[in-house]
């Protein structure tokens, strides 16, 4: 009787009274995510969409859902849905407590306007201690965040937050990686091409005639030791400052000094139709098309967050329409590789502030059946211009830029999901970056870009909301990579179009020439409590050093010469990094007078290299881009313990606190 009593009188106010401030989102990284996944698996609620951050009126409409099935669920799981309810029904009441929370509410009902505001206190400290001392660790984020969002009258809600940050976040140089060389100069081309030789006067061996060496671009290589390979999320934006040189000139591009960032993200939002069109704006973090959480190919919860605008239509139950276009924010490498990336055109020296000046367009369409979903969408990085078409969201880019001309860089993508009720589910997951031709092999042929996932989610029986999961996930080379261009409309010099935002992956956090072997599982025993364990694998082609392999880094640029003929053999190309990590960790919340949150992880890594024969590897000297010499799939590799490229043993330890008002 009581529940029924609270689902009722929560249905009622929803159909209603539903204030604006419903609109707004709920951040990627909340645990109530991962709950509503394991509760659609156990067939609890409706399919969710793949576009997330979901709003809290969807996220309250799913728990109500969830709530009226309380028959198939443990009196545990019917508590843990009640408080989740309580958390994410609207509140109404006019409540100053103090300077760092309250909500404020007029007493027009045909316009009704509020403002609440909450402040959270956030400290971060993770270290790493290695078998080679040399790659001991320990670093720290200690956050002062500001939350506001309110309502603008009954159908539009806006949401800010600010970040302080006082970090110190060490890197390890390890060594550069060559990227290539510019695509257009006429030079190169022919140098590359054996054209720019002389003959000695005494009919030796020929020499060079042009000194190529001043085009050759590079990225610098770095290490982050204090966390585990691949899982730190940098929390301010692209301006830091260091506390010895905090004025107007001292902007750096990473905390390898302690000092002071910060980050602004916000959105305005509103909906139509009982959420059937949902319109908004702003900069926050997203995932597109993940199967599961934080899997996602296309556009990953890891990626850094952008201003854009979206539009999610939901034509019917089981069809559903995502559209997004948003401005890209460079990646303040000039910090940290000081000129290494700006030799690609004149001025010589452009700073990433001219390099990197892109845009980003995606479009989804979404169909979930019963127990199956599918999606296929198209997305694409293209200079800043007035570009109607791809902000356009019935566009089709791929056929649009017939119309336009081929400056811009694009991609198809897709997946494949099966659910069945109780048990789990199974996906396929593909990412198509380029492929020349259906002519060619396409795990040997360089020239095919694209990245494809596999995964099997299971829910455990008598553990509430728990799960099981394993997924296998490859990046070929030169996925999410482009060549720079010099040709795009409104610029007179390069610009950067790879698949990247604040200078990482928008899309799998891995790199290029990739691939990762995670089980994992996950619980929540009780709301505020979540606890989970790992198992990864990840193999990637080492991206600095004597046996550095093309394709391996967001920034490589395949050379524009015999580019068709080029092959990839993963593992036998070149020197390979393996890490096998284990990690265990959760999270408790205090639902005190004033919240507290502790959080930790434990992980344990073994990270070591695998190289070729030298005289296998000896690759085109002045191209890098070339074919390894006689090398296959059976080509024996060997583990190098060298300095260059160490064996290496390690334990990192993170731990947080959050303390909300």
């Amino acid at each position: 009787m009581k529940k029924l009593t609270v689902l009722i009188s929560a249905l009622i106010f929803f159909s209603f009274a539903l204030p604006a401030q419903m609109n707004v989102s709920v951040s990627v990284t909340d645990d109530i995510y991962e709950f509503l996944d394991v509760a659609h698996k156990k067939g609890l609620c409706s399919a969710l969409n793949s576009y997330k951050p979901y709003t809290r009126a969807q996220i309250l409409e799913s728990l109500q859902e969830i709530y009226e099935n309380s028959d198939k669920m443990s009196d545990r799981e019917i508590e843990m849905v009640e408080e989740y309810l309580a958390l994410y029904e609207p509140s109404t009441k006019n409540d100053k407590r103090n300077v760092l929370e309250a909500h404020l509410a007029n007493t027009n009902e045909e316009f009704p306007i509020t403002f609440n505001y909450k402040s959270e206190f956030e400290f971060v400290y993770s270290g790493g201690l290695y078998s080679n001392s040399d790659y001991n660790s320990l670093g720290m984020d200690n956050m002062y965040k500001l939350n506001f969002d309110g309502d603008l009258g009954k159908g539009l809600s806006y949401r800010l937050k600010g970040v302080l940050d006082f970090s110190y976040m060490p890197l390890m140089e390890i060594g550069d990686y060559f990227i290539g060389y510019p695509w257009y100069d006429s030079n190169v081309e022919k140098f590359l091409n054996g054209e720019l030789y002389k003959e000695k006067e005494s009919d030796e061996t020929p020499t060079k005639q042009y000194d190529v060496s001043d085009k050759a671009r590079y990225i610098r290589r770095y290490l982050n030791n204090s966390y585990l390979p691949y899982s730190y999320k940098k929390p301010w934006s692209g301006q830091f400052y260091f506390a010895k040189n905090m004025n107007a000139a001292g902007l750096e591009g990473w905390a390898t000094s302690f000092g002071m960032g910060f980050s602004i993200d916000g959105e305005i939002r509103g909906s139509l139709l009982n959420n059937h069109i949902i319109l908004g704006a702003g900069r926050f973090d997203r995932e597109v098309a993940a199967m599961d959480n934080g899997s996602s190919l296309v556009l990953n919860a890891k990626a850094y967050p952008f201003m854009a605008v979206d539009a999610q239509f939901k034509l019917f139950d089981f069809f559903k329409f995502y559209s997004l276009t948003g401005i890209l924010e460079y990646p303040n490498q000039d910090y940290i590789n000081e000129e290494e990336l700006g030799k690609i055109g004149k001025p010589s020296n452009l700073d990433d502030s001219y390099i990197f000046q892109n845009a980003f367009s995606l479009n989804m369409i979404e169909v979930d059946l019963k127990r199956l979903h599918l999606d296929f969408g198209s997305s694409v990085i293209w200079p800043k211009r007035f570009e109607l078409g791809y902000a356009f969201p019935l566009a089709n880019y791929v056929e649009y830029q017939n119309h336009i001309g081929d400056c811009d860089n694009l991609a198809l993508f897709g997946d494949f999901k099966y659910t069945i009720a109780e048990v789990g589910s199974l996906w396929l997951s593909f990412y198509l970056d380029e492929i020349n031709g259906l002519n060619n092999n396409p795990f040997i042929s360089t020239r095919a870009m694209f990245a494809y996932q596999g995964g099997v989610k299971y829910v455990l029986p008598k553990v509430p909301f728990a799960s099981l999961s394993f997924r296998y996930t490859k990046i070929e080379p030169y996925c999410y990579t482009h060549h720079a261009i010099n040709y795009a409309p409104w610029y007179n010099h390069y610009i950067c179009e790879n698949y990247s935002n604040n200078g990482e992956s928008l899309g799998y956090y891995l790199p290029p020439n990739s691939d990762e072997f995670l089980l994992q599982f996950k619980c929540q025993p009780k709301k505020g409590i979540n606890a989970g364990a790992s198992y990864q694998l990840i193999r990637h082609g080492a991206d600095y050093g004597s046996q550095q392999v093309p394709g391996s880094n967001i920034y490589s640029e395949m050379s524009n010469e015999n580019r068709s003929e080029l092959k990839k053999y993963f593992l036998h190309d070149g020197a390979y990094n393996w890490i096998h990590i284990v990690s265990a960790g959760g999270k408790v919340s205090l639902n005190t007078k004033v919240p507290v949150s502790f959080y930790g992880n434990l992980g344990l890594m073994f990270s070591y290299f695998t190289v070729i024969d030298d005289e296998k590897y000896d690759r085109d000297v002045y191209g890098n881009n070339g074919n390894c010499k006689e090398v296959d799939f059976k080509t024996p590799f060997d583990i190098a313990g060298t300095d260059e490229y160490p064996t290496l043993f390690g334990a990192v330890m993170t731990v947080g606190v959050s303390i909300n008002f």
